[in-house]
């Protein structure tokens, strides 16, 4: 399977996943988890009561916010890509490399190769160099010695052979000589061997005066790293104490602000219902009106038939009173009459075409009125509608904006979390380093004690078989140079025993 990173993997792809180990740390150091940056579609925002408008409002955050993330991670992982090509550079990989094969930690790694232990190393290598060269000059002078004394016996048999009593007086004479060079040369090999033991005294207590102020140096600094680590727990706890403070405030703000959303809502509702009412009343009272006006305008029309039928009536009446007295005009009046009866129904016809009009102006005009009030309703309705819609955008505004505040929070936990862990593991390296070098000096010290040691059994063995060849009278110096090149053969007074563990 290919490795992708935040540079290669496909920022549009649904399917992308980040598998490479630098990207991953990147993530992990800017506290972001790698699904939050894998492209979301927009028809994954899509909801069934969610309206295209919100969707594309929630698509466009997520977006937005991912391309940040994104682009944080994708500078963190420079940041490490750079800070790696530094360590290769100044020989990090070799490290790397020692480290798999050896099976000992950076921070052990590092320990050995400071500074400090390097001159430590040094100053062991030079104490050991100059352990060597005196036992090999306090070695040579009892060859010598002992060569030299061979040398003499083998004089002294020699004349022995040839001169006989007087040889024997003469050799007893030289032997006396001998003797008595021999114990001034024991006299000044003790002096010297004294001065030199004086010599060791003094270096071994200018080293344990360096051991003790170096220990001094290591407890200082233990005391600093402790009061450092005691304050990074004070922090760590007040920080602790800040963010729960922190929690709790945002816990009550979102208590309050969910008060003052529910308190919206209610006179949201409350406001619906005065509005319904008021439109219910509304619509009372225009129906209440209608029905007055109809009532006045059916009232009018029984009115006017009424004096109508009243003015018939009257006129009939008068016309069968005055027929009984007109008879004898009758024939004059006929004509009269005629035309009287002919204006009289053009009048009626003419009323009942006003009537008629008017009954059709009053119609229309309770048309346009219902229409106008149909219109008025509508305006309000698409008036609730944006408000409502208004509403919920701001909901999901809000809502968004607490989603935001919650991811910045969650992704500065997880910062701070990387934080601790890298500063856990910072220490610990340190810790490992502490340790490696005061194990290391230790090593230093008992090689010097061990050397030391060597050094003088070596020169005891050595004395010892002078000694014992002195008393058999039996001198062999080839043994003695056999002895001392084994002696200087030890394992305690080769350099190499110092870089064992490197």
């Amino acid at each position: 399977m290919k490795t992708l990173s935040l540079a290669s993997f496909p920022e549009y792809d649904p399917a992308g996943r980040i598998t490479s180990p630098r990207s991953l740390t990147a993530c992990k150091s800017e506290g972001v988890l790698p699904q939050e940056l894998i492209f979301r579609p927009q028809q994954a925002f899509q909801e069934r009561d969610l309206s295209p408008r919100l969707a594309k409002l929630r698509f466009d955050f997520f977006e937005a916010k991912r391309r940040d993330l994104l682009a944080a991670t994708r500078r963190a992982r420079d940041k490490l890509v750079g800070e790696q090509e530094r360590d290769r550079q100044v020989g990090g990989t070799a490290l790397d490399v020692i480290s798999k094969q050896s099976g000992l930690s950076m921070g052990a790694l590092l320990a050995l190769n400071s500074e400090g232990l390097r001159l430590e190393r040094q100053k062991l290598l030079r104490a050991q160099e100059n352990e060597r060269i005196w036992l090999r000059n306090a070695l040579n002078n009892e060859l010598n010695m002992i060569k030299k004394l061979e040398s003499d016996d083998l004089k002294m048999t020699e004349e022995a052979k040839n001169d006989g009593t007087k040889a024997i007086e003469i050799a007893q004479r030289l032997k006396d000589m001998n003797d008595k060079r021999m114990r001034e040369e024991e006299k000044k090999h003790r002096e010297n061997e004294a001065k030199m033991r004086l010599e060791k005294e003094l270096a071994k207590e200018e080293f344990h005066k360096q051991q003790h102020v170096l220990a001094k140096q290591k407890e200082i600094e233990l005391e600093k790293q402790r009061d450092i680590y005691t304050r990074q727990l004070a922090e760590m706890e007040r920080k602790k104490q800040a963010e729960v403070a922190k929690e709790e405030k945002k816990q009550l703000m979102y208590m309050k602000q969910q008060e003052k959303v529910q308190e919206m809502r209610a006179q949201d509702l409350k406001r619906l219902d005065i509005m319904e009412q008021q439109r219910q009343e509304q619509t009372r009272s225009m129906m209440e009106k209608k029905e007055e006006r109809d009532m006045r305008i059916f009232q009018s029309i029984e009115k006017n038939q009424e004096a109508e039928r009243q003015r018939r009536e009257e006129f009939e009446d008068k016309m069968y009173n005055e027929s009984q007295r007109e008879e004898r005009l009758a024939l004059e009046r006929a004509e009269k009459q005629e035309q009287t009866a002919k204006q009289s129904f053009q009048l009626m016809l003419r009323r009942r075409t006003i009537q008629e009009h008017a009954a059709r102006k009053i119609e229309e005009r309770r048309v346009c009125i219902l229409d106008s009030a149909e219109e008025t309703e509508l305006r309000l309705l698409e008036h609730e509608q944006k408000k409502e819609r208004y509403l919920d955008f701001k909901r999901e505004l809000d809502a968004l904006r607490l989603q935001n505040k919650v991811i910045n929070v969650e992704r500065q936990r997880r910062r701070e979390d990387h934080t601790r862990e890298v500063t856990a593991e910072q220490v610990k390296k340190k810790d490992e380093r502490m340790e490696m070098l005061a194990a290391e000096r230790k090593r230093f010290w008992e090689i010097r004690r061990a050397a030391q040691t060597e050094a003088h059994k070596a020169r005891e063995i050595v004395k010892e078989q002078i000694h014992q060849q002195r008393v058999t009278s039996k001198y062999d110096s080839a043994s003695v140079q056999d002895t001392l090149e084994h002696l200087m053969k030890n394992e305690f007074l080769h350099p190499n025993i110092v870089n064992a563990v490197i």
